[in-house]
């Protein structure tokens, strides 16, 4: 008999999901370039940090490991290098995928975006130039646990995306790789 028990509180553990039906999350990270700028005559800038918030909305069908969702990021960085001084303003929207190994008070996962709007306006020395990516990615993993409607996690990755200039003759940098490692802490409540 208690075998059973065992058995059964088990089965249970492993099958509660962590999550809601429904997720919102409230995120803050950062993203650090992997490449440095190169500029169009000649010469390099060295992009910095990235910092900026995201908002996510996720759904998960019921007993199933993943979930599907989108994602709307803002972030941004300025710095100053070479007499060169650049402001840089990112915006993508993204669709969420996750598969959660371990889904019970906690979880962990594997997690990736796919960018299909991706925007960005950079300021070289005061000029604004619009930049845009057809598809950007991230790859990366997720942890974190549910506490009740609450859930607080992280996430870690490496980001994918080569924004071309759309005003070429008017920019110091007719293309710029902003992929690299990124970082998020993420707060959630479902439903």
């Amino acid at each position: 008999m208690f075998k059973h028990i065992i058995t059964f509180v088990a089965a249970f553990v492993i099958t509660t999901q962590a999550q809601a039906l429904f997720e919102i999350r409230a995120g803050y990270g950062v993203t650090t370039p992997a490449d440095d700028a190169t500029l169009d005559g000649g010469g390099t800038v060295g992009l910095s940090t990235m910092t900026g918030f995201n908002i996510d909305g996720i759904v998960y069908p019921p007993l199933l490991p993943f979930g599907l969702g989108l994602r709307y990021e803002s972030m941004g960085l300025d710095l100053e290098q070479s007499g060169v001084s650049v402001g840089t303003d990112l915006e993508r929207l993204s669709l969420i995928i996750n598969y959660r190994l371990i889904n019970t008070l906690i979880y962990v996962g594997a997690i990736g975006t796919i960018g299909f709007s991706n925007q960005a306006t950079a300021g070289f020395n005061g000029g604004d130039v619009d930049y845009e990516a057809d598809l950007t990615y991230t790859i990366g993993a997720e942890a974190g646990a549910s506490l009740g409607l609450l859930s607080v996690g992280a996430e870690l990755g490496y980001a994918i995306g080569t924004y071309d200039s759309k005003q070429p003759a008017n920019s110091l940098v007719d293309e710029v790789d902003l992929g690299g490692v990124y970082a998020k802490v993420l707060v959630g409540f479902g439903f």
